[in-house]
């Protein structure tokens, strides 16, 4: 399961028996398994502090999230959430970029700042021993960039160059459209940048105002991950955000759709009639494929048994899609099943990739074993299998404090209970193949499938139809610049 927050470096230390209680190596129950939680406040500014408190390691994670993203990047301004989180390691609190740079590795520290399409995010890893230093460049980051001109054109030189070698990986051209194409007509269907035009029209000036109002104590949580004595740290945060102030300026959302990618998901139609992309890359002899629907969001009780739907037909390397396209037909040398979840929205999806020839092969086949899971063939076996990887897998995945805090800011970020770290094995314990077929039934909407690939269109297309795919539009790569 896919999810769209990443704040935290590894704090470096596995949770291990220290809060775990006995191994799942040595068979622990579901039930002695509990991941600690962190104690949250809030500042009189707004400002809300989650302190997961780890004495072990001379360590510390510091964190800010701000719940702003890339959906809510102003109507023709797409790319200002990305430039903004570029800016903010661009020089702060009046130090240019390079002296900026070198006060963080004197410290021997890492920093950064990333954005998603909920939030942007700035982090600092480093010794305990530096974190009021480390506290002080999170504080300049937020509330104090430089927003230096010569520095924005070269991040916007650097983003136009990205984009401009789109065309280069047929891999990159399969996952952007496709994107598109499944999120057109939602506030996610815009991603980061809508097109070269919108960034070049894109002033400093934007980047300050849209900094100015999105930047609130009251839209920002802090995150305090490692080992620091929290009275006295907590006068330091009081100290560096104390006196930040700003109410909450929402920015209007809005559903967006590019007419190059669009397929209008409305209309229920079998899989083999609906409308195939297919990005020509011709000098490519293999294809890139991408398919993929929505499914319920975040929210939905039924993530648990979707989760092991997912894990029992592409997630792992004995999954039924490896077993058969890949070991039994041999089309593929891997083909991988996911859930993506965002605030708003979510979907299940599939990549894989195969000669251009064998593309309507691997599509028929892949589109089959969806139908047998939709007509309820599944295994009982299969059921427990998947469960039993889920769940000796998720220890694995929460191993160091740092992961446990990005989990738990992940469900904060989306509105989930604050427990609900701790709902994860005893309700993938709970899954039934009764449930996991009631969840398929409800959620697998095979007739709303969305079937992007990028290769040689010429190829593809006949592989497709002689499948009895008849409907494809071909792409020309360029077009989506």
């Amino acid at each position: 399961m896919k999810s769209c927050t990443k704040l935290f470096f590894s704090v470096g230390i596995t949770l291990g028996l220290l809060t775990m209680g006995p191994s799942l190596a040595v068979g622990m129950p579901v039930l002695d398994f509990h991941l600690p939680l962190p104690k949250v406040e809030t500042l009189p500014n707004g400002l809300k502090i989650a302190w997961f408190i780890d004495e072990r390691l001379p360590l510390v994670d510091l964190g800010m999230l701000v719940r702003t993203g890339t959906k809510n990047d102003p109507a023709g301004k797409s790319g200002t959430v990305e430039l903004l989180s570029r800016m903010l390691e661009r020089g702060a609190n009046g130090l240019t970029e390079q002296a900026f740079s070198a006060k963080i590795e004197s410290l021997g520290a890492t920093g950064f700042s990333n954005s998603d399409e909920e939030s942007i995010t700035l982090g600092m890893h480093g010794l305990a021993q530096d974190a009021n230093e480390l506290l002080d460049v999170i504080s300049w980051m937020a509330l104090k960039p430089n927003f230096n001109e010569a520095e924005f054109q070269k991040e916007k030189v650097k983003v136009a160059e990205a984009w401009k070698h789109l065309p280069d990986s047929a891999e990159s051209l399969a996952g952007y459209v496709f994107g598109k194409a499944l999120l057109g007509g939602t506030v996610y269907g815009r991603g980061t940048l809508a097109s070269t035009s919108e960034l070049n029209k894109l002033k400093i000036a934007d980047i300050r105002e849209f900094h100015r109002t999105q930047f609130s104590p009251k839209n920002a949580i802090l995150m305090v991950v490692g080992r620091v004595d929290p009275v006295t740290f907590r006068d330091r945060i009081i100290a560096a955000f104390g006196s930040w102030k700003g109410a909450v300026t929402r920015t209007g959302t809005f559903s967006f759709r590019d007419p190059k990618t669009s397929i209008l998901l409305s209309k229920k139609m079998e899989i083999e009639k609906r409308e195939v992309l297919v990005v020509d890359r011709p000098e490519v002899p293999q294809a890139q494929v991408r398919l993929g629907f929505r499914i319920p969001g975040i929210r939905s009780e039924k993530r648990y048994a979707l989760a092991v739907a997912n894990a029992l037909l592409g997630e792992y390397f004995t999954s039924r899609l490896n077993l058969i396209v890949r070991d039994r037909l041999g089309l593929t040398y891997g083909i991988q099943s996911g859930l993506t979840y965002y605030k708003d929205y979510a979907f299940f999806s599939i990549a894989s990739a195969t000669a251009a020839q064998n593309t309507g092969q691997l599509i028929s086949e892949t589109v089959r074993q969806l139908r047998l899971l939709k007509a309820g063939d599944v295994l009982a076996q299969e059921i427990e299998v998947s469960k039993d990887y889920l769940l000796g897998g998720y220890p694995i995945s929460v191993s160091t404090l740092g992961s446990v805090a990005n989990r738990w800011l992940n469900g904060y970020s989306f509105g989930l209970s604050s427990d609900y770290l701790n709902e994860y094995m005893p309700k993938v314990s709970a899954v039934t193949r009764e449930s996991v077929v009631n969840a398929i039934d409800d959620a697998f909407h095979l007739d709303e499938m969305v079937i992007v690939i990028a290769g040689n269109a010429k190829v593809i297309e006949a592989s497709l139809k002689e499948k009895g795919f008849k409907r494809v539009r071909i792409i020309q790569a360029n077009s989506l610049l």
